[in-house]
């Protein structure tokens, strides 16, 4: 049997406001006593409940309360209570006429009635579900027989009330009031299922006064989801304890609170299309939808569906970690530990706050927000991944290093900023002009000073997005002031190049056209300007020829991978072709040619060598250049072949 002992008071109103200076030592025992003989006898101190005419069991569907409202106080704390049948213990849960109208409880005592809870004959408390008056009655009930008080009267340790803010079933089911600042002398006005679901943050906080906290409560890694139509929570898929059976209807209200020991746990409310409302902060509470929120009467609804509990002596191992959001337009608040924030579908806000955040905006147009000004972060962003880095550089990191994808916007104190905007992206820093990406526009800067204009089309400067799969990949300042600035297109691969006055404005064009393929001789010809290879051959600008052999009247040159035979005399001539198509020295092995000479008629003669085998071939080609026929005494000849040395 446990013993009553006293219980100080903590100077903290928010839980001396629900003591009543006494709990229970050691294992506690309750019961469910079947007759008046259960009971010690005389029930001293008591009002001869158990001897009054009508005592009675109380119905099964209480005992499911209190059975549930029993699990409720050892998830939160270290007490012991353990169930002992329908005889004595320390609790005995009985129905008897003297507990009029409703139910009341005896406080911890080392007496007869101390601990027990009466029900009274006048309410049909065979109606008791999750969420109604009948059911939350056998949880109010129990706190006083564990030791508290209610929150509206003076008294206990401290002589104090619960402050008014927090005097409601809100944040305590023992309350008398239903909402903030509501009578407490004319009854609760809650709907028929608009009571409190669980011991609410006070509550807690109060029990772990008095018996410690569980931090053994979903100590590993956790997901919280809830039911848009019934109100059920699951825990890791698992169903709990349904608001009115799970009939949903008007018994679809989700009002609770939730305290979790330990691990990394999340609220996912993926399954929702409504615009959540979502706070991770200890006491704080989130909304998932209106029809699910609680009437409190009056005019007066619940803050919130899912309230957090508060932090046990600032044990930060009860914090929730994580929120998905679901569809619709989220509002979602990180809390101080590094939370995984997922807006998922709809445009969300998202505050990560303190801590370092991976925030997720998921699809949709998303805002991230920020505690301080612009300036006081430090932003980058990774092309590869996508994603933003945000740091805190304030004094103490108030919003320590985040990192960001899927966000469109970031919100500071001074503005939003579109994210297309806050990152600076040096495309290219060839020669003298470095080409940088930042704020949507591209700016030509000399690497000597940092300055120079913004590229600008019919005066304007150039938005980057608006000018689809096109973008600049190059630019440089040339004779004049002027730049030469290059453009490609993304899906077709073509190329544009503009010529700019000195402040960045578009001129004109350059080139063979004003959209050009990457073998464009033009395009070459302006890469040794823009000192870059723009059209990725390998090469910048032409490739350099080299002169295989000059004897006689024609020099055979190999230039861009072909042979090019030339008049020495006038420095033109046509490119050796094959089937009508220019050689390309490297698809021929071995083989290479080594000498040309043009012969009478106009034609050439020109030989090969095969590197590998040492033999030779001939060919004889027309005035441009075109194989006709190869000569000698076969298509391949040793060095000896006399019709070689011919």
């Amino acid at each position: 049997m446990a013993t009553a002992v006293y219980v100080s008071a903590t100077n903290n109103a928010e839980i001396d406001g629900l003591l009543s200076g006494v709990k229970w030592s050691g294992t506690i025992t309750y019961s469910f006593p079947d007759a008046p003989s259960d009971y010690s006898n005389p029930y001293s101190g008591g009002s001869g409940e158990p001897t009054t005419s009508g005592f009675a069991s109380v119905p099964t569907q209480i005992q499911a309360a209190i059975n549930y409202a029993v699990g409720l106080i050892l998830s939160y704390t270290n007490a012991n209570i353990q169930y002992a049948g329908t005889n004595g213990a320390d609790l005995m849960i009985a129905q008897s006429p003297a507990a009029n109208p409703t139910a009341y409880a005896y406080y911890p005592g080392n007496y007869a009635p101390g601990g027990d809870i009466w029900f009274g004959t006048q309410y049909n408390f065979s109606l008791a579900k999750l969420g109604n008056y009948y059911f939350t009655t056998a949880l109010h009930e129990l706190g006083h027989a564990i030791g508290l008080k209610h929150s509206q009267e003076a008294g206990g340790p401290g002589n104090v009330a619960v402050p008014s803010a927090h005097d409601s079933s809100e944040y305590t089911v023992m309350s008398y009031r239903s909402y903030v600042g509501a009578s407490t002398t004319g009854g609760y006005t809650n709907e028929a299922y608009g009571y409190s679901q669980t011991y609410m943050a006070n509550d807690i906080l109060a029990l772990q006064t008095m018996y410690g906290a569980d931090y053994t409560t979903q100590s590993s890694n956790t997901v919280y989801t809830w039911n848009p139509t019934t109100g059920q929570q699951f825990i890791n898929g698992v169903g709990q304890l349904a608001p009115g059976g799970g009939v949903g209807g008007s018994a679809n209200r989700i009002y609770e609170t939730v305290w979790d020991g330990g691990g990394v746990d999340t609220y996912d409310l993926s399954n929702y299309t409504t615009n959540l409302s979502i706070n991770l902060n200890p006491g704080a509470s989130s909304v998932f939808s209106s029809v699910q929120l609680a009437y409190l009467g009056n005019g007066h609804y619940a803050s919130g569906n899912v309230y957090n509990a508060y932090l046990y002596n600032g044990d930060a191992r009860s914090y929730i970690d994580n929120s998905i959001g679901g569809s619709g337009n989220d509002a979602i608040i990180g809390n101080v530990v590094a939370n995984t924030l997922n807006g998922a579908g709809g445009n969300d806000t998202i505050t990560g706050g303190a801590g370092n955040d991976s925030i997720n905006g998921g699809t949709g147009t998303d805002t991230a927000v920020y505690s301080g000004s612009r300036a006081n972060y430090l932003i980058s962003y990774d092309v590869a991944t996508q994603t933003f880095t945000i740091v805190d550089q304030r004094s103490g990191l108030p919003d320590g290093t985040d990192t960001a994808v899927g966000v469109e916007y970031f919100q500071f104190t001074d503005g939003t900023f579109a994210s297309s905007g806050l990152v600076t992206t040096t495309i290219e820093a060839l020669g003298s002009t470095r080409l940088v990406l930042s704020g949507g526009n591209y700016h030509l800067e000399s690497i000597a000073t940092g300055t120079g204009p913004t590229l600008k089309y019919a005066g304007s400067a150039v938005i980057a997005a608006n000018w689809g799969t096109w973008s600049v990949i190059g630019a440089e300042q040339v004779s004049g002031g002027g730049y030469d600035v290059v453009w490609k297109e993304g899906a077709t691969g073509q190329y544009s190049v503009w010529s700019t006055d000195s402040n960045g404005n578009f001129v004109t064009t350059l080139g063979s056209a004003s959209q050009m393929l990457g073998t464009d001789p033009s395009l070459k010809a302006l890469e040794p300007t823009l000192q870059q290879d723009l059209n990725g051959d390998g090469l910048i600008g032409f490739p350099v020829a080299v002169t295989i052999e000059a004897l006689g009247s024609t020099r055979l040159v190999s230039s861009g991978g072909n042979y090019h035979l030339e008049s020495i005399a006038t420095g033109t001539g046509p490119t050796l072709k094959y089937a009508g198509a220019a050689v390309i020295a490297a698809n021929w092995g071995s083989w290479s040619v080594i000498g040309a000479e043009q012969v009478s008629g106009g034609g050439y003669d020109v030989v090969w060598k095969d590197s590998a085998s040492g033999q030779y071939s001939v060919w004889s080609t027309d005035s441009n250049g075109n194989f006709l026929t190869t000569l000698g005494s076969a298509p391949q000849m040793s060095g000896t072949d006399p019709s070689l040395k011919t």
